[in-house]
């Protein structure tokens, strides 16, 4: 069990909020693109600084063009279903998966690399009977392989159905770069907003009450999280998870548009919820790494369903900003929300 490290320097932001270990300069903001007036400077400056850093994204673009390039089945091959290449796909999405989860969680909670610096909540992993084994890291694992990457698995088999349909010609495709260079880079920034769409109409969904107990409550075990939360998912949550592959079968899209959303879709949720806000390597940052954001959504539930990348929250009353008055606002939601009919 890693504890916290007393002589660690805490990184203390202007107007912090004791409810937290550390936390990033409050109030947090959403993306400044859809900002009403237009704000053309900070929205390219948001862009540009959310795109032109060797963290995701872009690791996911060049992590999904080395696939394409040299793991990926020959596309003309998926024409028929057969084992070898659907296999294939399968070993690239566990190794990856095993891989990061493994780096992130050795890295942080087992070496304690960083200490507490930078961790949002103090707290350790919890060994508690409300989890699986009565283990927060063996549930988060467990859920994470068995369940949401075999429905990472069903990641691999919506990708296996979109990759048959593709190679026979059933979807709009796009065969090379040159064929549509503008399309080829715009569609990387649309499926980023896509991905923000999708993931908070999913997440109001399973929200609902019914679902909520059966489905998703198990991965709100977790209101400390850590690299392994990220896909410990009930499957049904899996499946609608990963669901926003379905944008690939409307819109024309080169494999690596495909393999670049799934990786996002797959690894981003084990950065996303890697607990601190970013890698720091001796001291330096190494990249970004968990999301306060998300982070608030863990611990108060029923705020901030989606992503920063869009503002739906701030428009339908959701977006909690990390204050003690949003908390307020948040808790007295909580009770609309909640009060008897």
């Amino acid at each position: 069990m890693v504890q916290r490290d007393t002589n660690a320097q805490a990184e203390v932001p202007p107007g912090a909020s004791k409810a937290w270990n550390f936390h990033p300069k409050l109030p947090i903001g959403l993306s400044p693109v859809f900002d009403m007036p237009p704000k053309p400077r900070a929205a390219l400056a948001w862009l540009l600084g959310t795109w032109f850093k060797l963290a995701p994204p872009l690791s996911h673009i060049v992590l999904a063009v080395i696939t394409v390039a040299f793991l990926l089945p020959p596309i003309e091959t998926m024409r028929t279903l057969d084992a070898g290449w659907m296999l294939q796909i399968a070993a690239i999405n566990f190794g990856f998966a095993i891989a990061l989860g493994t780096a992130l969680h050795t890295y942080l909670y087992v070496f304690a690399g960083q200490q507490m610096r930078l961790k949002f909540d103090v707290r350790p992993m919890e060994k508690s009977s409300r989890f699986t084994f009565g283990n927060q890291v063996w549930d988060n694992v467990f859920w994470s392989l068995a369940s949401s990457v075999t429905f990472w698995t069903l990641w691999t088999l919506w990708t296996i159905l979109y990759f048959h349909v593709a190679a026979n010609g059933w979807v709009p495709t796009l065969s090379s770069i040159g064929q549509s260079p503008i399309w080829f880079v715009a569609f990387f920034f649309i499926l980023r907003f896509w991905q923000s769409f999708h993931f908070y109409w999913i997440h109001r969904l399973i929200h609902m009450p019914f679902l909520f107990k059966h489905v998703h409550s198990l991965h709100h075990r977790n209101v400390n999280v850590g690299p392994w939360s990220g896909l410990a998912m009930h499957p049904v949550e899996g499946c609608l998870y990963f669901s926003g592959i379905l944008i690939h079968f409307v819109l024309p899209s080169h494999p690596i548009h495909v393999i670049f959303h799934m990786y996002a879709l797959g690894l981003g949720a084990l950065y996303s919820h890697a607990g601190f806000d970013k890698l720091l390597i001796k001291d330096k940052e190494a990249m970004k790494a968990g999301s306060f954001h998300h982070q608030l959504h863990h611990r108060y539930f029923e705020c901030n369903y989606g992503s920063e990348e869009m503002p739906l929250d701030r428009w339908f009353g959701s977006f909690h900003d990390g204050t003690e008055a949003a908390t307020k606002r948040m808790r007295a939601r909580k009770k609309l929300i909640f009060a008897p009919k």
